[in-house]
């Protein structure tokens, strides 16, 4: 019998026991599998080498991310999992708690200022473990299956859906250029300056405004920090290249293990895998909506999947009773790490064990201990990192269905801007982001996927993060962030309910599957071919409304195929091919989207004065200064909004000299501190509020373009000690005698307040 075959039931508790015969008999399996994903590693990291990362920065950091967190992240999950496992499950959930194990080791490494704990820490951890009999014993106990020789190489090829966005990453944050002026992503300094913060004085204060509290999901940052601390390579090496290039694989192999762990099932973790890279936000209007569960223009959203995932696994572990005590405790740490790393990971699962926990009193009574238990563990978590890690702050994120509806896709496309025409833009969106998780409704068809916790958790993560994107708003429109977040949860919820349809068909599951297949693809497009895309500003309700019924219509004529060639099982096949035309629908449009997207140019020179301008001789005076300064030292400039115009009312995202310097600002930006987003409680406006010190601004200022004595004793007083003039705002010829020039170039100069005067 083969594998696929003997692991058919719906949900399996253990991994198969597949007669693999000796254990020398497995390593052919085990090796093809390895060298196969060591080949996409290199695949992967060879894009961002070709993007201009150095060779051996790829090397070097691939080298220090497995020692210091792999190796010991491994050995803490085999001492939490149950006996039988896979190796590829050790080495992703054991990916999820290194990175823990990085954050944590970094942030006391910054704080102290004693870089080698960054490695140090997570080794110690590890050597620990072995060093104890009972860990090690356990350690060595637990059991490693075998999956099919396709299983890696099926799961892999789906990570190739992310290599288009990523190549589009590379063009858009160059590393390095020769000469003149880019205009980077706007926020790509904020983190490149929290990265810097995080390596060389801990999670202190924002970077780019001293005395700032750093209320922001940084985890993902004191991440790279650490990374870039143990490989000695740059910060900006990581955040740009390093980290993204990873991130598709991470994702599906992690999504794809944890299908497998909940089902037992083998082929359920390239589907798992496929939908959550390549499901998309499905609708019917021909928009863009891909709803990636990575963007590395958001370095915190990626990480967190694989720290959810474990969370998730961990919790069914639990319900399974599989899991021993050390489990228990990793669940609130991988808890706190996730809420950390990005602020829209834990709400999503905090929702789905509250409503596993309601569907308990209803279904299974006897659970609900436990699953308060699990309540108090992640909503503990939760509300622990928005104490201290969020330090109260809601980072912008507000309930506004007005604002709400106005992001959502399709608001540009139904006509005049009324209630009704809010309310449907809503309902599509939330709909269109379900759609992915389509398959698990069919684990609410049977008692036992109604018994089951997981069920409910994968369910009610999934719409929280749906029904997010019509309740809150966000400056950036970040509250799709909630959606991206719930892709995996989703993607997997299909994956354990297509078990589920597939065992309900028996022998004829393969009928609907096909049919499923063969209309997918005319659910996305003939409704675009037969009633045309809807353009901005000249749509309407009519004209959206015609769309979804052709769609539908394609669904109900593929389900009556399914009927009438599935005579013994008529409705059962019916509805299973809508189901899988649906999710095959969704990998349509990503496909369609991703063939005629236009490709993304590197970055063009733009004029100094530009929006978002950044120089090459602006970035090379700044890492001047992180080359000749002590890490406590304080620096200012002259520039402060995102054009060099005056610091009134002006978009103040500007983080260069923070962010290349490595160092304190006493005053660069002041976008988005907690202060901000309370000066501009309607969201964006928290973009352009004024500074709330502005003494400290008109001193700054004021100095560089008309210094004297007692300005420079003001400043020295507050502790600054380098001077980061940007000619592109109005400056003095020279700040001496009252500082001394150090470093200058055709757009800045550098000066050191002397010690006398």
């Amino acid at each position: 019998m083969s594998q696929t075959a003997e692991l058919s039931s719906p949900v399996a508790t253990t991994p198969p026991e597949k007669k693999t015969g000796s254990r020398f008999g497995r390593w052919p399996s085990t090796a093809v599998s390895a060298l196969v994903l060591l080949v996409a590693v290199a695949f992967f990291l060879t894009t961002a080498v070709r993007a201009d990362l150095p060779a051996g920065a790829a090397v070097l950091g691939l080298l220090g991310l497995v020692v210091t967190q792999l190796l010991p992240g491994v050995l803490v999950w085999r001492c939490v999992r149950p006996n039988r496992g896979w190796w590829i499950e050790d080495v992703m959930m054991g990916l999820a708690v290194g990175f823990m194990l990085a954050i944590g080791a970094q942030i006391v490494a910054g704080l102290l200022q004693w870089p080698w704990l960054s490695a140090a820490l997570p080794l110690a951890l590890a050597v620990v473990l072995l060093a104890v009999p009972r860990s090690r014993a356990r350690i060595r106990r637990v059991r490693t299956s075998t999956l099919p020789l396709w299983w890696m190489p099926a799961v892999l090829a789906t990570s190739l859906f992310g290599l288009q966005d990523l190549r589009q990453y590379y063009h858009r944050e160059p590393l390095e250029w020769a000469s003149g002026f880019r205009a980077p992503y706007i926020d790509a300094y904020l983190h490149l300056a929290m990265a810097g913060q995080l390596q060389h004085r801990g999670p202190i204060s924002f970077p780019w405004v001293e005395n700032a509290p750093m209320a922001y999901h940084w985890f993902s940052h004191a991440w790279i920090a650490q990374v870039a601390t143990v490989s000695g390579i740059g910060l900006d090496e990581v955040l740009f290249r390093f980290m993204p290039a990873l991130m598709p694989l991470a994702i599906v192999l992690v999504v794809a293990i944890a299908a497998v762990r909940i089902t037992g099932v083998a082929w359920t973790g390239p589907v798992a895998a496929l939908l959550c890279i390549a499901g998309s936000e499905l609708n019917l209007f021909g928009l863009t909506t891909l709803g990636y569960p990575m963007a590395p223009l958001s370095p915190s959203l990626a990480p967190s999947v694989p720290l959810l995932i474990a969370i998730v696994i961990l919790l069914v572990f639990r319900w399974r009773n599989q899991m021993g005590r050390l489990g228990l405790l990793l669940i609130p740490l991988l808890a706190l790490t996730a809420s950390g790393t990005k602020g829209s990971t834990m709400p999503l699962v905090v929702a789905g064990v509250g409503v596993a926990f309601v569907a308990m009193i209803l279904f299974d009574r006897s659970r609900l201990k436990g699953l308060f238990l699990d309540g108090v563990l992640t909503a503990g978590a939760l509300i622990v990192a928005l104490v201290v890690v969020f330090q109260g702050s809601d980072s912008g994120l507000h309930v506004q269905f007005h604002d709400a509806a106005m992001s959502t896709p399709a608001i540009t496309r139904v006509g005049a801007i009324t209630t009704t025409s809010m309310a449907f833009s809503s309902i599509v969106a939330v709909l269109a982001i379900l759609a992915r998780g389509t398959g698990l409704l069919w684990r609410l068809k049977t008692v036992e996927g109604r018994r089951d916790p997981a069920t409910w958790l994968l369910l009610g993560g999934g719409f929280a993060g749906a029904a997010a994107v019509a309740v809150f708003s966000h400056p950036g429109a970040s509250q799709y962030y909630f959606a991206r977040t719930a892709g995996p949860l989703l993607a997997i919820g299909s994956a354990v309910g297509l078990v589920t349809m597939v065992r309900e068909l028996q022998s004829r599951w393969w009928r609907a599957v096909l049919i499923g297949l063969a209309f997918g693809p005319f659910f996305i497009l003939l409704p675009i071919w037969t009633i045309g895309l809807i353009q901005p500003n000249h749509g309407g309700l009519i004209h959206a409304t015609k769309m979804i019924l052709v769609g539908l219509a394609v669904l109900v004529v593929a389900g009556a195929v399914a009927w009438f060639l599935t005579p013994r099982m008529r409705f059962t096949a019916f509805f299973a091919a809508i189901t899988v035309a649906i999710l095959a629908g969704g990998v349509t449009m990503v496909t369609r989207i991703q063939i005629e997207a236009m490709p993304v140019p590197p970055l063009k020179p733009v004029k100094a004065e530009a929006y978002l301008a950044v120089g090459t001789e602006q970035i090379a005076a700044a890492r001047w200064i992180r080359d000749h300064s002590d890490v406590n030292d304080i620096v200012m400039t002259n520039r402060h909004c995102t054009t060099p115009i005056e610091p009134k009312k002006c978009d103040s995202r500007r983080f260069v000299v923070g962010a290349f310097s490595e160092r304190q600002m006493l005053v660069e930006a002041w976008t988005p501190t907690v202060e901000a987003n309370k000066l501009g409680p309607e969201g964006r406006d928290s973009i352009t509020v004024d500074y709330w010190k502005p003494e400290i601004l008109q001193l700054n200022d004021s100095f560089v373009a008309q210094p004297d004595a007692a300005k420079a004793q003001q400043l020295k007083d507050l502790g600054v000690r380098w001077i980061y003039v940007e000619f592109t705002r109005p400056h003095a010829a020279t700040l001496e005698p009252y500082a001394k020039e150090r470093y200058r170039n055709g757009s800045a100069a550098v000066y050191e307040f002397t010690k006398a005067g």
